[in-house]
């Protein structure tokens, strides 16, 4: 038989008291309380506007490569109508040449995105793109080779060309609205740097992070990139520390280890957020050698089917959301 999955949060309940960790094992008897019920809460709230601000960050990326497009494509049909008016045969070989290039180029990427194994939305948006930029770049391929004078086909090739750049600046528009939305929740959140790769949105499923070799799994309330290092991030809820508790540095530690883990990547530290304030806690060596020496206490209490309390702090016991049903507690 394996070893039993053990969660970051169960990590953290065991830094914070192996007695509290191990009374909130039993589901029946868990104690929920107010201020748990208001921090869950808190929780849900930011992993919504989170994962709002991710998804507006993505349509901006999609509104970028659509208006790029655009600009393109209008550029190109105008060069079109240009040609009906002003064929010049000394530019030609030149202009087809440069077709050709564009052609080819639209085709070596629309071949890699139908190469790709998702089809999402934005997929199709990307490939219809790419379509368009072929199209208009063939039409001035063959504006040049059959050099025509034709004041009714430059007019409408201006007029596309038009209706195209309105189109361009309406998604230009709608990205500058994205932008200062998602701008705006970042700084009441506090969340000013990197792109966020993941939110726990708690109420939806979102992806549980899982390290098969230390059979431990979790889900971090984001992760942030920044310099292309990846750095998880715990929110916590409550009053501010003077600086991070204990179990809550545990269990950053181990949200660390997953990202490892799971991305491939090892984050040089992880932030744990307490209101406005937030501490760097950096993933050393040390760090991870202590998490993995509290994983095993946690898997030998288990085998022994017996934990006792492990401070004599009142204090503890009094913020406790488990303190009523303790046999141990101090208060």
């Amino acid at each position: 038989m394996g070893k039993e999955w053990i969660s970051a949060s169960d990590v953290e309940k065991f830094g914070y008291c192996p007695l509290s960790w191990w009374l909130s094992r039993k589901k029946t008897e868990e104690a929920t309380g107010e201020e748990l019920e208001e921090g869950k809460e808190e929780h849900e709230e930011i992993g919504k506007k989170l994962d709002d601000v991710k998804k507006k960050e993505k349509q901006i990326k999609l509104l970028e490569n659509i208006i790029l497009g655009l600009a393109v494509s209008s550029t190109l049909v105008s060069m079109l109508g240009l040609t009906f008016l002003h064929p010049e045969r000394i530019f030609n070989k030149v202009f087809i040449f440069l077709s050709l290039i564009w052609l080819l180029a639209a085709t070596f990427f629309l071949y890699i995105n139908e190469s790709q194994i998702m089809d999402t939305e934005e997929t199709k948006l990307e490939r219809t793109i790419l379509i368009f930029a072929m199209v208009a770049t063939m039409f001035t391929g063959f504006s040049f080779s059959f050099p025509v004078s034709n004041d009714l086909l430059a007019q409408v090739a201006q007029v596309v060309s038009l209706s195209w750049l309105v189109g361009a600046s309406y998604w230009l528009k709608s990205s500058f609205t994205l932008q200062s939305e998602a701008t705006v929740t970042r700084k009441k959140l506090k969340v000013e740097e990197g792109e966020i790769k993941y939110v726990d949105k708690l109420e939806k499923e979102s992806k549980l992070l899982e390290s098969e070799e230390y059979r431990l799994r979790g889900r971090p309330d984001y992760i942030l990139e920044k310099e292309e290092a990846l750095i998880p991030v715990e929110v916590k809820t409550g009053r501010v520390p003077e600086g991070p508790f204990f179990s809550h540095i545990l269990q950053i530690a181990a949200y660390c280890l997953l990202v490892e883990e799971e991305m491939g990547k090892r984050p040089p530290y992880g932030l744990i957020r307490y209101g406005e304030t937030e501490f760097d806690i950096d993933y050393d060596d040390d760090l991870e050698d202590l998490l993995l020496e509290k994983l095993d206490d946690m898997r030998e209490s288990l085998k022994k089917g017996e934990v006792h309390r492990h401070h004599h702090r009142e204090g503890k016991c009094e913020n406790c959301s488990r303190r009523d049903i303790c046999p141990e507690s101090l208060v």
